[in-house]
């Protein structure tokens, strides 16, 4: 069962690179894929049950990660396709008045990191981030934000030591959000 959902979600995921809101090319379209199957397999061993909630957040994480990297753009149709998984999600476990206070807490930090560096952070990203912290709760949501801030962190550290143009080059969040994403659906399974 874990390997027809997993290539069913990669199918789906490759299939609709044309409503991701913004084009791609077919190589970032088989990565999305590619990363929706292995991550669909995998979390399936850990948890076959599971698997079933597993692939569609990896298909939206996946997606969002591509088009956020090659556009600097998290389109809202992501958003909102992330709040319906997250809606089913608090409708199956419940703990809904916890789940809302992480997304207000995550959202209005990342609202103020938008205000403060004059839109150096996107509001695809301030949104985002609000909605995964919602659809994964507490304290999973806490855990996907602070493992993607860590993430970018590590990744701009390493930007430096190379000497790259940092404070001129821009770095999408996305894929960061979306890693983050992981470790708290990880973190969600336990």
């Amino acid at each position: 069962m874990t390997i027809v959902v997993a290539v069913a979600t990669a199918l789906v995921v490759y299939l609709s690179a044309p409503w991701w809101g913004a084009e791609v090319s077919s190589v970032h379209r088989r990565t999305a894929a590619l990363v929706t199957l292995a991550g669909s397999v995998a979390l399936g061993v850990l948890d076959p049950v599971k698997v079933m909630w597993a692939a569609p957040l990896l298909a939206i994480l996946s997606s969002v990660a591509v088009v956020d990297q090659v556009h600097q753009i998290i389109p809202n149709r992501w958003v909102a396709l992330l709040f319906v998984w997250g809606v089913l999600e608090r409708w199956s476990t419940g703990h809904w008045i916890p789940a809302l206070l992480v997304a207000v807490v995550i959202f209005a930090f990342y609202l103020m990191v938008h205000v403060v560096t004059h839109g150096g952070m996107g509001m695809g990203d301030v949104k985002f981030a609000g909605v995964l912290a919602f659809a994964l709760g507490y304290p999973a949501g806490l855990v996907s934000m602070v493992a993607g801030i860590w993430a970018a962190g590590l990744y701009a550290v390493v930007l430096l030591v190379r000497k790259k143009n940092v404070r001129t080059q821009k770095m999408p969040l996305g894929p960061f959000l979306a890693l983050g994403g992981l470790v708290g659906f990880l973190d969600l399974l336990h």
